[in-house]
């Protein structure tokens, strides 16, 4: 493959990694015991907020985000967009974001999950059994 051809290669997700951003820590431990036990083959990793988000991707590129959105330091709109602007600009995959969040989203959220079937929004209380279906929906299983 000649160097032209290498940049122009879209850098895949990581299929077997999800991420898991919130900033409850009780939230956090809940949505990666309900993943683990869940989907067994994926690891799973965590952030508290968005500016960890946006770092923990870099290094993971993960395939699914599970992203609340009211959170400190980088809310999950703002890290999605990030996110967004990083795969741009490097050439990677743009991983599917699941917004999960107790408010009501913002029009711009509702906009990003109308655009296509990439992304979508779970509202808060979740259940487990949607959690799992949602992120086995954005892995490709059945």
């Amino acid at each position: 493959m000649s160097e032209t051809e290498n940049r122009l290669a879209m850098t895949a997700c990581d299929p077997a990694r999800v991420l898991i951003v919130d900033d409850e820590a009780q939230i956090r431990k809940l949505f990666t015991t309900i993943l683990s036990l869940g989907l067994p083959e994926t690891k799973v990793d965590v952030a508290c907020n968005g500016l960890e988000a946006v770092k923990a991707f870099k290094e993971g590129h993960h395939a699914v985000l599970l992203m609340d959105l009211k959170m400190p330091e980088m809310d999950g709109l703002q890290a999605f967009m990030t996110i967004r602007d990083i795969c741009t600009a490097e050439n990677r995959q743009m991983p599917s974001v699941i917004f999960c969040t107790g408010f009501v989203p913002p029009e711009t959220v509702h906009e990003v999950v109308r655009a296509g079937t990439l992304h979508s929004i779970l509202h808060k209380p979740v259940k487990s059994e949607q959690i799992i279906s949602a992120v086995r929906s954005k892995l490709g299983m059945k």
